[in-house]
């Protein structure tokens, strides 16, 4: 436990004796030296994309690359940071290239599910209105089933009515 807790402090430490990028730097390829061959470097930093977003946007930055790859020959190091530039931008421009499309495909989408949905929302509205008419019916023949009801109990009681109050007129002139 106490070596692991020392190891980052030592990486500090040594890191402290030499200029360090700013953390916002710190995922940026490393810059070579001008005593390396360039030619291999820039031929990997400027591959052809792979997918097609991508690569449309590497043609715009074909004949910059071309240039570059003359230059490497006369001045390495200036290439080599010039290529690192261009591989900013270019990546830079690949994602507006890809997001471009992106929101093309996503409008192309939307308008593809615009119909369907105008559609189903008039078959809710639809069914909508359809369950409040039955909803409605509903209410209104309940309504005449208790007004039915209370006819009949009140038949009831009329028809009735001689015939309990007998009984209870006979029983009240007894006492």
């Amino acid at each position: 436990m106490d070596g692991s807790h020392n190891e980052p402090e030592a990486k500090v430490k040594h890191d402290q004796g030499r200029e360090s990028a700013p953390p916002e730097h710190v995922n940026e390829p490393p810059v070579f030296p001008a005593l390396q061959n360039h030619d291999q470097q820039l031929l990997p930093e400027l591959q052809q994309p792979p997918n097609e977003a991508d690569a449309l946007a590497a043609e715009q930055f074909q004949s910059l690359v071309e240039k570059l790859k003359r230059l490497s020959q006369d001045d390495p190091q200036f290439a080599h940071q010039a290529a690192q530039i261009l591989r900013f931008y270019r990546r830079s421009y690949e994602s507006y290239v890809a997001r471009n499309i992106d929101s093309q495909i996503v409008g192309n989408v939307n308008g593809e599910l615009h119909t369907p949905n105008l559609q189903l929302c008039q078959q809710r509205e639809y069914h909508k209105s359809r369950s409040a008419k039955q909803e409605e019916e509903e209410v209104v023949n309940i309504g005449r089933a208790f007004e039915n009801f209370g006819t009949g109990i009140g038949r009831l009681l009329r028809d009735s009515e001689g015939s309990i109050l007998e009984p209870l007129h006979g029983a009240a002139n007894k006492l």
